[in-house]
């Protein structure tokens, strides 16, 4: 009996070691998250150092304020190889939000954070959409020129970034653009995976 409750343990340890054999796979949704930087009072996109003085630990998708918005896989690094772009929204409560941008490669059979970020409140630089075009991160933000208040705008700025020796570079000159009308006040909705 023993010898059968230890090979079924085996067995349960190599189906979980070869479980994961792609990024897609991997349950973002119950995962642990760095963070590093002040929560909130963010007006712009901040990129992180990896050395984090916090964690976000997911259970089913939430953790005290942070909800996993989305999860969106598309090669932004130039290898031809998808990697996972994972959005985390923070809410208070109150009217301050931020939403944080995480990306991940797939390297001998575990998730690699490659680098993230955090993007501003609202009307000032907050999320609009994130993406991957071309073997390019796409980050749309909204425009704070354009606020209509402090919760929305009524314009986006798109900044293309390439991956380059381990670090995410603007590439190209920024872009502006309009909103779709239901995304100037759907909060935590807004992520897309696609180009417009």
């Amino acid at each position: 009996m023993r010898v059968l409750a230890i090979a079924m343990v085996f067995l349960i340890s190599a189906g979980f070691a070869d479980g994961q054999k792609s990024i897609r796979q991997v349950d973002f949704k119950n995962f642990t998250y760095p963070r590093t930087g002040p929560l909130l009072a963010h007006d712009h996109l901040q990129w992180l150092d990896l050395t984090a003085n916090s964690h976000i630990r997911l259970h089913d998708g939430k953790d005290s304020g942070f909800t996993l918005a989305a999860v969106k896989y598309a090669d932004v690094t130039g290898d031809a190889k998808e990697e996972a772009i994972v959005v985390l929204h923070y809410d208070t409560g109150g009217t301050q939000q931020t939403d944080y941008i995480y990306i991940y490669s797939f390297d001998s059979g575990q998730p690699k954070l490659l680098t993230y970020c955090y993007t501003g409140d609202r009307a000032y630089s907050g999320l609009y959409k994130v993406y991957g075009l071309s073997g390019k991160l796409v980050v749309e933000l909204f425009d704070p020129d354009k606020q209509l208040g402090d919760c929305c705008s009524s314009g986006f700025i798109r900044t293309t970034y390439k991956w380059h020796n381990g670090r995410f570079f603007q590439f190209g000159p920024r872009q502006f653009g309009t909103p779709e009308p239901q995304d100037y006040s759907v909060f935590g909705q807004r992520i897309s995976g696609t180009a417009p």
